[in-house]
């Protein structure tokens, strides 16, 4: 997940901060497979209730891309490169920030270097990208 970061003079206290919070943070595994349960979905029954065959088939198909378009419309970001619903961030210090769910590693961009770090939890990352000031957040949290 790439999280852009406007950095310019003057950016600092993270002034810029707006966009849908949410989309800072990722699901949880239980959120993510509700989400794709079709047996959550209102016509699961009347499609499991038709006779087996083709119909049913293709209604079991749209059932699943249902619940896979409902599961991308959430603003909880799962496996995605960009977050899925607008954010702004800014800094006059910190640049944009990489993060892997699967490995924990943030790399954060600061100047004309990157400085990864390990064992950071989405909640992590988001309270990061979060905080009032990402400067006085990487000074006090991670440096």
């Amino acid at each position: 997940m790439l999280f852009k970061v406007l950095t310019f003079k003057g950016g600092s206290g993270n002034a810029l901060k707006s966009g849908d919070r949410q989309a800072t943070l990722r699901q949880s595994n239980s959120e993510h497979n509700a989400l794709l349960d079709v047996t959550t979905l209102p016509e699961y029954k009347a499609v499991m209730a038709m006779p087996p065959g083709p119909q049913r088939n293709i209604a079991i198909a749209a059932l699943n891309a249902k619940a896979q378009l409902r599961e991308r419309e959430y603003a909880k970001y799962w496996d995605d490169e960009l977050p899925r619903r607008p954010i702004t961030q800014s800094s006059s210090f910190i640049g944009d920030i990489q993060y892997d769910p699967y490995s924990e590693l943030m790399t954060v961009n600061v100047g004309n270097k990157s400085y990864a770090y390990s064992g950071q939890s989405p909640d992590d990352v988001a309270n990061f990208i979060n905080s009032n000031s990402l400067e006085k957040y990487y000074n006090d949290t991670l440096k």
